[in-house]
Parts: C-alpha cells; structure tokens; sequence
C-alpha cells in the first residue's frame, strides 16, 4: 500500500514536472524568454522623418535633418569624472551643466538622463566612435528653416521631440508625422553593444510633405519690407497679405512685432490670421460695393456731405473740416468720407433704417467677415462682427466705415480680392499640394467661390479705386511705379483699448494704419494687404495712405518679377492735376 502511494505520489509530482515544461516551452514561457531576452538584447525605435514643407516652387521652407540624442546610464558609467569631462568638451556644456553630469554619475541613482537633445551629426558619430561605456548615442531628428527665419510666422515649429505644437506643423501634424521602426541588437555585459548583431524588425516609413501657395522669395521680401518699415516708423507690428487674385493662393502672409527688446522680429504667431482690428476706411469699399449692387446709388450719384454729424450719442466727422460739400460716390471713395459712406449705408434701406442695417450686414457675411476663412489655421480668429440686430448707437452705422467690427488682416485681403476678381470671393488658399511616401503629387481642391457682387460693379468699384491712388488718399501707392497701375483703398482706423476707449494711458488715440490695393488695376492679378500697427500717433505717418501704401509700392516690382506678371497693355497712367 506504502509503495502503491508513494508510485502514485511520484507520478504525480512527475506529470506537474511535465505540464510545467511544457507550459514553459509553449506560451507561458513568453514571459520568461522575454525577461532573458531584455539581459542581452535591446529594441531600439528608429526616428521616421518628418514630411518636408515646401513652397510653390519647389524650395524647402522646413525640412528635418539628421541629428543624435546624448544620454547616460549612471549606473554603468565606471569612469564618471572621465565621461563628464569628455561629454562636456564635446557637447560644449558649461560648468554648471557639467557638475550637475558628475554628480549624477556619482550618484547612480537613475538609469537613464539626457545630456544633450538634437546634436549636430558629426559630433554625435565623433561620440559614437569613442563608444564610451554607459552614454548613449542615438539618432533623431532636427526640424530647421532653411530660409532661416523667413515663413516662420505660417509654418510654425515642433516641440523637441518633433511634434507639431505651432503653425502648420501643427495644423498637419498628423500627416507630417511618419511612422517608427524598430531594430533589434545584442548588447554584452557592460552595456555594450555587440558589433554585427543589428536586426531590422521595421524599417521607419517617413512622413508626407506639403506644398504651400507661399513663394519663398516672395515671402522673404514682403517680411523684410515690414520689418523695416515698422522699425523706421516706432510701431508696434505690422502684417503683409500677398493673394494670387484668381486663385486665392496666398503667395506671402507676412507678421512682425516688436520684442521686449524693442527690436522688430519675424513673429512666431501668424498675427495675419490669429488677430483682428477694427480695418478702419478699407471697409468703405464694401459698403460702396453693396450700394451699387443694389442699384440704390451710381458711381456719379450725388450727396450733400457735411464734415460731421450727429448719430445716437455721438458727433462723428470726417477726417478733416470742411464745409457742406455736394460729393459724388466716387468722391466719397477717394476722399474716404465717413459721413458720406454711413449716407450710402442707409440708402440701402431707402427709408427703413432696419433693412439698411441687415443689408449691410449681409453683404459683409458674403464678403467673409465674422467666421473664419478657409484656412483653418490654428487659433484663426472669426473677427467680430456682431449681428445687425445687436448693434447699438453710433455703432449702427460707424460700422459702414470699418469701426464697431473687427477683422483679421487675411479677412480683409480676401474681402477686397473679391472686387478685384470681378465680384467673386475666392476663399484663400495656403496649401497647393502634398506628396506621398510614393513620390506622388496631389493639389488641392480649387478654393470654393462665390458672386459677392455683379462683374460690372466690381468694375465700377476698382475704377474708384484707381482713381484713390490717382488723386485720392492712396497716392503713395502709385507714386514711383512706371510699369504698373495700381488701385486700392487707404484705412486709418481707430485701435481699442483695455480701458474700453480709443486712447492710451497717456490720452493719445491709437491707430491702425493699413492699404489694400491689386494691379496691374485694369486686368487685376495681385492683390496685397499692408497693416501697420501702432504707427506714430502725432505726425502725418498715422495714416494708412503714408504708413502703410509705400510699402505696397515698394513690393511691387518683386511681386512682378517673382511670378513673372507682366504689365498690361491697356494699362493708361493716371491723367495729370
């Protein structure tokens, strides 16, 4: 019976042997495999390349390039005042940063700490071939402008880590970002790896890239010409919209601001999208526009024009004092008369004062403002353009000439580009394309577009708008150019402040100075907004026809020359006196 039990005992313990082993050499030996695998092998990620931004031409305007990743394992470093001492001649920390090494070598209490992020590439495989016990090596990438600084404000950057955080490399991040792959190595005792046993698990697949409607030549100009001009003048910042009028392919979308250091830089914040301001005496285009589409008014219709007048609570006026003067609609444009633009507002309503109001309104929703544009770039503001309904005072009608709505400077350039694409708004466009890992190129979809106004009003509006630069407060912007004709509309407008009024801490009224115009002005192709934010605001430079139209003008001949536009035929100087 002894024996019988103690058989039946061994094969029981044998038979738990046996499960076990089997248990072992099937799936519940994963884990233990895996855990010796981890003592002399490593997966390492191998870095996927991010997508290259390009512009309409070709030219790369971010792009990443090959750089290495610096770190340590104290608790396998043996020499630590060796290693901080090479690591520091090599990366170039300073002493601060070098003690702080030391001391955690000393110490051992990590596995793992960073030295340096996205070295230069020969100083990493300089590091690499030194094969230092406990630093590591390993590659990543580094995302750059080859421009330098130029486009900065559009694209955006990454984190660190190359993830999209800003601009268009966030908006795209997704589809910049490739995917990883993986590689499989024997590493000796030390933590060494062990030469020749490199296995690729998965090769990285790269990201896609994107071509832009910007020209980099183009964009370079239009973000010097605005730094200069805001540094001449003493201004706070300062934004340049160039379109393509056709398309709405935005060519360059210049910002510049001030710094603490009061130097005037390239933006990292794409204010040409993300802020809006009140546009000030630009916005009479529309009013007019409206009034001439809906055949309440003619380019030759006539109004009795005081320099100020009483609305609601306040006396609003004309920019200068004059006597009551019988002024055409045309002059209304080219003089930039307030009074006589709120008198064109309400003859869209012919006597009801209500349908004057919704009128107007309704045309500055189709012409774009109060909702974001076809951009969709991050933070992109809506502007501000309350209902018509919910206006009140003066408010109701200081809106005919740009002041009581906010826009942002891509708002209104694509607001005017309609009247210089013959009465049709063009959303505007940034990207042209993108490129698969196949190499192949995709456009994009032509922008939507709608009729804003007939053809033959946008003509009488851009014939006005001729004779602004003629004759009118946008002369600055014609003056000097041989080759081209230009039209355009000047805006002065009024800046609000944290205190709820238009002045400054010291009573001074701040200003927003801006110029929209398009040429060649008879068969427009271009059209370019220039803002000047915070111009001076005791001298004549205040204006938009003196702050902002020479940078216009001055951005012309490379607009030209850039996209190879050549002056057209019909193109007849302005009539003298």
């Amino acid at each position: 019976m002894r024996l019988r039990l103690l058989l039946g005992l061994l094969l029981a313990v044998l038979g738990t042997v046996l499960w076990q082993v089997g248990k072992l050499q099937t799936a519940g030996g994963e884990e233990l495999r895996a855990a010796g695998a981890e003592q002399w092998e490593r997966v390492r990620s191998l870095p996927a390349d991010r997508g290259t931004i390009f512009d309409r031409n070709g030219e790369e305007l971010a792009m990443s390039i090959p750089a290495y990743s610096i770190s340590v394992n104290p608790k396998l470093v043996v020499d630590e005042a060796g290693t901080a001492r090479t690591l520091q001649n090599m990366l170039g920390l300073d002493d601060v940063a070098a003690q702080q090494l030391f001391d955690a070598l000393v110490a051992k209490e990590t596995g793992f700490r960073y030295v340096s992020r996205q070295v230069d590439a020969g100083v990493g495989e300089q590091l690499a071939a030194l094969n230092l016990t406990g630093v590591n090596v390993d590659p990543e990438d580094r995302r750059i402008l080859p421009g330098g600084d130029t486009g900065r404000s559009v694209i955006g950057r990454t984190d660190i880590d190359g993830v999209g955080i800003a601009g268009l490399e966030a908006q795209f991040d997704e589809f910049l970002t490739g995917t990883p792959g993986s590689l499989r190595k024997e590493i000796a005792p030390g933590g060494r790896s062990v030469a020749g046993t490199e296995q690729l698990i998965s090769a990285p697949v790269p990201g896609n890239d994107i071509v832009l409607t910007l020209d980099r030549s183009i964009q370079f100009a239009a973000e010097d010409a605005l730094v200069e001009r805001v540094g001449e003048l003493g201004a706070q910042s300062g934004t340049i919209i160039i379109m393509d009028t056709p398309t709405g392919d935005v060519l360059g979308m210049a910002s510049v601001q001030r710094n603490d250091e009061n130097v005037v830089e390239i933006t990292s914040g794409n204010y040409a999208a993300v802020s809006a301001y009140e546009p000030g005496s630009v916005a009479k285009v529309v009013t007019i526009a409206a009034g001439l589409n809906q055949g309440v008014v003619t380019p030759e219709s006539t109004f009795v024009v005081p320099w100020r007048k009483q609305y609601a609570d306040d006396l609003l006026s004309d920019s200068h004092q004059h006597p009551d003067e019988l002024m055409t609609v045309e002059q209304i444009l080219v003089e930039s008369s307030n009074i006589g633009t709120i008198m064109i507002q309400q003859e869209l309503g012919g006597r009801d004062w209500d349908m004057a109001r919704q009128t107007h309104w309704e045309y500055l929703r189709s012409f774009g403002f109060g909702e974001r544009t076809a951009l969709d770039f991050p933070d992109e503001t809506p502007g501000i353009l309350k209902h018509w309904t919910d206006l009140w005072g003066s408010e109701r009608v200081t809106v005919a000439y740009g002041q009581g709505f906010a826009a942002s400077s891509i708002q209104m350039a694509s607001a005017i580009n309609a009247i210089a694409n013959d009465g049709t708004f063009v959303a505007p466009r940034l990207i042209a394309g993108t490129i698969g890992t196949d190499g192949e190129v995709v456009p994009t979809e032509p922008s939507e577009s709608h009729e804003v106004v007939r053809a033959d009003v946008a003509e009488q509006v851009q014939d006005m708008m001729r004779e602004v630069t003629c004759r009118g407060t946008g002369k600055r912007a014609q003056d000097g150019l041989e080759n081209f004709t230009v039209a355009g509309k000047t805006g002065t407008g009024l800046k609000a402040q944290p205190n709820g009024t238009y002045l400054n801490a010291a009573g001074e009224r701040v200003y927003y100075a801006s110029f929209v115009g398009f040429f060649p002005a008879d068969d427009p192709q271009i059209t370019v907004l220039v803002s000047i934010d915070e111009p001076p605001a005791g001298d004549i430079n205040r204006f938009g026809g003196t702050a902002a139209a020479p940078v216009f003008r001055d951005l012309v001949p490379t607009i030209a020359h850039e996209t190879g536009l050549q002056p057209s035929e019909q193109s007849t100087p302005c009539a003298a006196g």
